[in-house]
């Protein structure tokens, strides 16, 4: 199975997997990561290096990360490379909103590739006008 990591501003990434817990009704098993304002990429990213290390189970792991280009991001993907050259398969996706989260839960029985491109439609194909 893919884990699932979500990094984001403080406190997105606690909410996201709430929202998911609601909609699911269960607890969605989620690694967490709410990057605080004074949190910087090499302080953090050998942290949530070691982290995604110690969770893969040999299926790969999946970062959702919130804005592309800021911290959260910067730091999941320093993470991703570290645990990359441990031999850890890790893929860094930005702009998570809860379908893209939804969409990966539910497919994260998938290979690695497959759960990533269903996160991608998750969020690309939810963000509709809506009246």
């Amino acid at each position: 199975m893919v884990v699932i990591f979500v990094v984001a501003h403080a406190p997105l990434a606690s909410a996201l997997a709430a929202c998911a817990r609601h909609v699911l009704g269960a607890h969605p098993d989620l690694y967490l990561f709410d990057i605080e304002p004074h949190e910087c990429a090499s302080s953090s990213s050998p942290r949530l290096a070691a982290e995604i290390i110690a969770a893969d189970q040999g299926q790969g792991v999946l970062i959702l990360t919130d804005l592309p280009g800021a911290t959260p991001s910067n730091i999941a993907a320093a993470a991703s490379n570290i645990a990359q050259a441990q031999g850890v398969s890790c893929r860094v996706l930005g702009g998570v909103n809860a379908s893209m989260l939804l969409k990966t839960i539910n497919y994260r029985s998938a290979a690695l590739d497959v759960v990533m491109e269903k996160a991608l439609a998750g969020a690309t194909q939810a963000v509709l006008r809506v009246d």
